[in-house]
């Protein structure tokens, strides 16, 4: 996943200092894994996934005094030490420990299972596309490269045409539009905090406008817009409001039938001078309301997959910690990402 270039990368851009960039399976980021879980697979395509990476020493307070017009600046008040969520530097900024509850996971139909179509909600299962289309918490990509890490997240791979939900009540703290650099995308990025100043973060990686046509090849850089209204930074948005469509992905030969989305639940974590991330197992952080049909819902997908593909050990449950969760954490640092159980 993601992965993801937060706001705070906005501002390295503008200060002139080092940028990050997002890994990808290509990249030569050394990446610690401390997993022992197999990673054979039936598929023959490396699975191309960025991840979160923070690395990053902005001081928040002053870039706003330097750029007060800057959009990202909007509503921060250095006065009174209430920045704003997305500038990640200042170490003076009240956090707030609750972490958010998942009302849902991006998708919203699960099933049931059809095996006469390999149809499951909104998955569809087809052998000539050969991908991982619920990619878990902590599996290996890349394994055996430089760039090998545990995914960080809950990748689904979908029709392009797949709706996604706004998963917590919060307010939009960053977004952006990735163009294709290395790997497919042309679509849009963004974080959801439950405050503007708590440390906590819900990610959601590779969106598309609802107003896009999803049966279009050609690339849509439409704005993301909820309830009819673009979004900004510092919007109020609520758990079940419809975000968009899948955003892209290209298969190993250029195709683009499917399309893909992620979603991570984490926390900043301070670590010296720098800001890290810390990713959490997304279905131990759900909504009590919903807790048991969604985790449910990952076992039944994780189930049918293996039915389809004929391989009842593809992600061997018996050693997750949760649904669809290999850890309940994994910690990113400088492009390295470190799992615990």
């Amino acid at each position: 996943m993601k992965k993801i270039l937060f706001s705070f990368l906005i501002f390295i851009v503008c200060g002139g200092t080092e940028v990050v960039e997002k890994p990808t399976t290509t990249t030569q980021q050394e990446t610690t894994s401390t997993t022992q879980q197999e990673t054979t697979s039936t598929t023959q395509q490396e699975t191309t996934t960025s991840t979160i990476l923070i690395n990053v020493n902005v001081d928040a307070s002053n870039f706003c005094k330097e750029n007060p017009d800057h959009q990202q600046c909007q509503g921060y008040e250095s006065e009174n030490n209430e920045g704003y969520g997305n500038m990640q530097g200042s170490e003076e900024m009240p956090s707030n420990d609750s972490p958010p509850l998942l009302k849902n996971l991006l998708i919203l139909n699960w099933g049931p299972y059809d095996s006469s179509s390999g149809i499951s909600g909104d998955f569809e299962f087809r052998s000539e596309l050969q991908l991982v289309f619920f990619d878990e918490f902590g599996r290996v990509h890349s394994a055996g490269t430089p760039g090998e890490y545990d995914n960080p997240t809950f990748e689904y791979k979908v029709p392009r045409d797949t709706l996604i939900y706004i998963p917590i009540d919060g307010i939009i703290d960053f977004f952006q539009f990735q163009p294709t650099t290395s790997y497919k995308q042309d679509d849009w990025e963004l974080m959801i905090k439950p405050s503007r100043s708590s440390d906590w973060a819900v990610v959601i990686d590779h969106i598309v406008s609802i107003s896009c046509d999803r049966s279009s090849r050609e690339v849509c850089a439409n704005p993301i817009t909820i309830n009819g209204e673009e979004i900004y930074s510092g919007m109020n948005v609520s758990a079940g409001d419809l975000l968009g469509y899948v955003g892209n992905y290209e298969d190993g030969e250029g195709g683009s039938v499917f399309g893909r989305t992620e979603i991570s639940i984490g926390k900043y974590i301070n670590a010296g001078n720098q800001r890290d991330f810390n990713n959490f197992c997304p279905t131990n952080y759900l909504d009590p309301t919903v807790k048991d049909s969604i985790r449910a819902s990952i076992d039944q997908i994780m189930a049918s997959y293996e039915s389809w593909l004929g391989d009842s050990n593809f992600y061997n449950e018996s050693n997750m910690v949760a649904p669809g969760c290999w850890y309940s954490e994994i910690y990113e640092s400088q492009g390295k990402t470190t799992p615990t159980k």
